[in-house]
């Protein structure tokens, strides 16, 4: 059986325009990992390659000049499977052999390299007049993010109006996104995701729980440990707009079973009332019971019920390549307990929603992290913006 590399193409171009023929590093990689992620879409990749020393020398001589933020992508035949931009290059040396070292960043990273404020010449005062969350978005590409498509027909509307909203304060499109655009919700209370994809196309849209996207069975896993964790667990919230202090309200049912644990929902100075308490609730849905906080890895065949080319439709079942699944997809492990779960709730304990993967091609591994971003040093450190974040 042909080693999973060998149905994937490392291309290499100046920029994403690809108007040239590219640098193919297809072959026999030593590491191949990326990942997907939510907020992100493709968020890093890991490349060492054998590779003559002297070749080695124009990836990092900056005089000539060399390849950092050069273009990057895998495909599978004609499919994008990730694409970012080069960002770390470095070489190893065993014994008298030489690797090629890239990690590269999705183009979301690209949100965190120029700054957006309201108050500069052109943009949009938010603190007056109607806007959606996806006005806001729009115009934080079109201003500030230039290695995004243009394409914002991916962008979903929301239904809230944030009018009012002051956005003065000198940030990262991505921040203003994250942390105040999407804690924001909707009038369904639905959470809502920011994403870069394939071609730089960026994508705003509500979780999805519809129906299950990819099917393994408890055979394909390995280090499986599943935890319900009730760290994040909050039953009573309070929402705060700038520093005014809105409506809380409580869960009775989360009351019922476990001890009051209160939250102060710090949300952006000008949102209304209404936007307020939509936040809050949806903080509530989110954290009132405890959650499947734990990854695991796997090493055995993954089914999609996707329709897709040279798949199945209808719901038909089909093996595909574990590098397909990416986050925002959602999974079950088929055969665990209990039996009686049998639609696509999202019930933490055999169907999750998808929110990390990490794929290794050399091994043929896929890394899932369900329902919440893994809570490790240096995610904690970036969502305090103490470390220059991955993505």
């Amino acid at each position: 059986m042909p080693a999973p590399w060998q149905s994937l193409r490392v291309l290499i171009y100046p920029n994403a325009t690809k108007a040239v023929d590219p640098i193919d590093l297809s072959g026999p990689y030593s590491t191949l990992q990326f990942s997907t992620g939510l907020h992100g879409g493709f968020k890093l990749l890991r490349l060492t390659v054998p590779m003559p020393l002297g070749d080695i020398w124009e990836y990092l001589n900056r005089h000539l000049p060399g390849r950092h933020f050069f273009h990057i992508e895998i495909v599978e035949a004609h499919t994008i499977v990730w694409e970012g931009r080069i960002l770390d290059i470095g070489f190893q040396m065993s014994g008298n052999r030489f690797l090629l070292d890239l990690t590269a960043a999705g183009y979301v990273n690209s949100l965190r390299d120029q700054y957006y404020d309201a108050a500069d010449a052109s943009n949009t005062d938010w603190t007056s007049g109607s806007h959606s969350a996806d006005d806001v978005i729009k115009e934080l590409l079109t201003k500030e993010c230039p290695d995004i498509s243009s394409d914002q027909s991916n962008i979903a509307a929301t239904t809230h109006d944030i009018g009012g909203l002051v956005l003065t304060d000198r940030a990262y499109p991505l921040d203003i996104i994250t942390s105040k655009i999407a804690p924001l919700s909707d009038t369904s209370n639905q959470v809502w995701h920011f994403a870069v994809w394939e071609n730089q196309t960026a994508y705003w849209s509500p979780r999805s729980l519809d129906q299950v996207d990819v099917i393994v069975n408890l055979a394909s896993l390995s280090q499986l440990r599943l935890t319900q964790s009730a760290m994040h667990l909050r039953n009573a919230v309070q929402p705060v707009v700038g520093a005014t202090e809105g409506t809380a309200d409580d869960d009775d049912d989360s009351l019922v079973l476990y001890p009051r644990r209160e939250l102060l929902l710090k949300l952006p100075t000008g949102g209304s009332a209404t936007v307020a308490n939509a936040a809050r609730d949806t903080a509530i849905a989110e954290r009132k019971q405890p959650r499947q906080s734990t990854s695991f890895t796997i090493n055995g065949p993954v089914y999609s019920t996707e329709a897709a080319p040279g798949l199945p439709v209808d719901g038909a079942i089909a093996e595909i390549p574990k590098w397909r699944v990416r986050a925002g997809k959602v999974i079950r492990i088929q055969d665990l307990v209990p039996q009686g779960a049998a639609t696509t709730a999202f019930d933490d304990l055999r169907t999750f929603h998808i929110v990390e993967t990490n794929y290794d091609a050399v091994s043929d591994t896929l890394r899932i992290q369900p329902d919440r971003p893994a809570n490790t040093l240096s995610a904690i450190l970036a969502r305090l913006n103490l470390l220059e974040r991955d993505y």
